[in-house]
């Protein structure tokens, strides 16, 4: 694997971690890699085993942390990605464009009651960068951001409640909505908040939740059981459809392991993802993930000017 720091030059050095980690994978992962590079698999993990044993304690905020322990399965992530046909992405305004971001509990005198309490439990399901295009809508201009993650990327470091990370894939979802209320998702029904983790006070209104008219994967959705409500012209189908979609997730939930060593590649548009609860405890050896985000080789945005090329607005 390269020997530099991950968040540095994810892009630049993605041939050569493409090349380590087909190396690396098994015969079992690699046909299911396929699988999810064409769509056929909402998500997949690939429980890599390396050894973790140096990490330092866990840290207490989003930044990543410049200690060499995890480098190696950083890089193993990249080309994972890579071999499932993907670049590494991140947003100049969500962390300051980090390319990784530490998911750990934080602590109340840094952060305040509500988001250190936030941290330790569980979470909603959502797409990330809900209030971000859709890949065509970014196609025909005028978009202040670029295009949502196609793929969420969770990296496992720490786990030792073994939190569960709640996939639920979107099609299954749909399935209980009349025709009536698919047509509504995909109109102008809708307001979309941008999340917490984003800094912009951009706020989609009038847009669809879902499309149809997205270059891979079949339907598209956009997701947030808090930052996406109903437009104030919304027609009825449109409130039902999001309620009921909201009631058929609650029964679709799949809880899924990501331990030390596990990579999990989330089809964003594709996947409602939650978690469950973290428990109490900061720091020291309490739970560690990593994420990244990841756009297909076809997905194009608006890079940040003078930035790192995997950064973008």
């Amino acid at each position: 694997m390269p020997d530099e720091d991950p968040c540095i030059g994810p892009v630049e050095l993605r041939d050569r971690a493409k090349d380590m980690a087909a190396a690396a994978l098994t015969t079992e992962d690699r046909p299911l890699l396929g699988q999810f590079a064409d769509g056929l698999e909402p998500w997949l993990i690939v429980r890599t085993g390396i050894d973790l044993s140096g990490l330092p304690s866990t840290p207490l905020d989003f930044p990543p942390v410049a200690d060499r322990s995890w480098w190696p399965l950083g890089w193993l992530t990249v080309g994972m990605m890579a071999l499932a046909g993907a670049r590494l992405v991140s947003y100049a305004c969500e962390n300051k464009g980090a390319a990784f971001v530490n998911l750990v509990a934080r602590p109340e005198k840094d952060v305040g009651v509500q988001l250190a309490e936030r941290s330790t439990k569980p979470m909603r399901g959502h797409t990330d960068g809900a209030s971000f295009p859709f890949p065509s809508e970014f196609a025909m201009g005028g978009e202040v951001h670029s295009p949502a993650p196609d793929l969420l990327v969770l990296v496992g470091l720490r786990n030792p409640g073994d939190t569960p990370t709640r996939l639920a894939p979107v099609s299954l979802a749909l399935d209980a909505l009349t025709d009536e209320e698919l047509h509504a998702m995909e109109g102008p029904w809708f307001d979309i908040a941008p999340q917490g983790t984003f800094d912009t006070g951009h706020i989609r209104v009038g847009a669809p939740v879902l499309s149809r008219r997205e270059p891979r994967h079949g339907l598209s959705m956009r997701f947030s059981h808090g930052k996406v409500t109903p437009s104030h012209d919304a027609p009825p189908a449109a409130e039902a459809a999001l309620r009921r979609f909201k009631e058929a997730l609650a029964e679709l939930y799949v809880d899924v392991s990501i331990g030390p060593g596990d990579i999990c590649l989330i089809h964003n548009r594709q996947v409602i993802h939650g978690r469950g609860s973290p428990g109490s405890g900061i720091g020291g050896t309490t739970r560690w993930l990593l994420r990244t985000y990841g756009w297909m080789d076809a997905t194009v945005g608006c890079p940040q000017p003078g930035g790192p090329s995997h950064c973008h607005l």
